[in-house]
C-alpha cells in the first residue's frame, strides 16, 4: 500500500512539474541563505499519537543558479516517548525553474523504550515548486533512500519578502538497522531568507 502511495504521489507531482521542500526559495540567486522552522501538529508515531511540538526545520545556501547546499531535520517524539531524528545534507540541482533532483547523506538516530538504533545512509529525491499566485506557491517532494523513504507535500505564503508562512504533510518509512517505524503528520511553519 505504501509503495502505491508513494507511486501515485510521485507520478502527481511530475505531472503538474512540481516537487521541493518545506517553503521552498522563490526566485534563488546565489548567496541566498534561508531558514525554515516547523510545528507539528495531528502527528502519528508507529500508528501511535505523537506529541505536537517543533519537528525540525532546514537551512538552505544558494550556490549558484543551479546548486544549493541543505541541512534538513525532522524530529518525532511518539506520546509512548518512541524519538526518531532524521538528519540529511543534500546537494540540490535545479533541472529547471521549479524542478530539481538532490542526493546527500543521512544520520537517523532512534531511541525506543527497549534500545536505540541509529545508521548513517544516504538519500535521493524529486523536489519543486509550484507557484499558484503571486505570493502563493505550492511545493512538494519526494525521496528515497537506504534508511528512509519519505515524501511531503505543502503550501507556502509569502509575508514579505524576507518572511514566509506554509503549511505541510510529511511521511516517512523509517528502517534502521531492523527497526522499523512510519511517521507522518501535519507541519506548520515560518521561513526567514536572508
Amino acid at each position: 500500500m505504501k509503495k502505491i502511495v508513494l507511486a501515485s504521489v510521485l507520478a502527481a507531482l511530475v505531472s503538474v512539474s512540481a516537487v521541493s521542500f518545506a517553503a521552498p526559495i522563490r526566485n534563488p540567486e546565489a548567496g541566498d541563505f534561508k531558514v525554515n522552522v516547523n510545528y507539528g501538529f495531528d502527528q502519528e508515531e508507529g500508528g501511535r499519537s505523537a506529541e505536537s511540538r517543533f519537528v525540525g526545520g532546514d537551512l538552505t545556501y544558494v550556490l549558484n543558479d543551479k546548486w544549493d547546499i541543505q541541512y534538513i531535520n525532522n524530529y518525532t517524539k511518539g506520546d509512548n516517548g518512541n524519538k526518531i531524528n532524521e538528519h540529511y545534507v543534500v546537494g540540490n540541482y535545479r533541472l529547471a525553474p521549479y524542478l530539481s533532483i538532490y542526493g546527500g547523506g543521512s544520520y537517523v538516530d532512534t531511541d525506543t523504550w527497549h534500545s536505540g538504533k541509529n545508521s548513517y545512509g544516504y538519500q535521493f529525491g524529486l523536489r519543486g515548486q509550484l507557484p499558484l499566485t503571486d505570493r502563493l506557491q505550492g511545493f512538494a517532494s519526494v525521496g528515497v533512500g537506504d534508511d528512509v523513504n519519505s515524501y511531503e507535500i505543502g503550501v507556502g505564503y509569502d509575508i514579505t519578502s524576507s518572511w514566509d508562512a506554509h503549511v505541510k504533510y510529511r511521511s516517512a518509512s523509517v528502517d534502521v538497522d531492523n527497526y522499523d517505524d512510519d511517521v507522518e503528520g501535519w507541519q506548520v511553519g515560518m521561513g526567514y531568507k536572508f
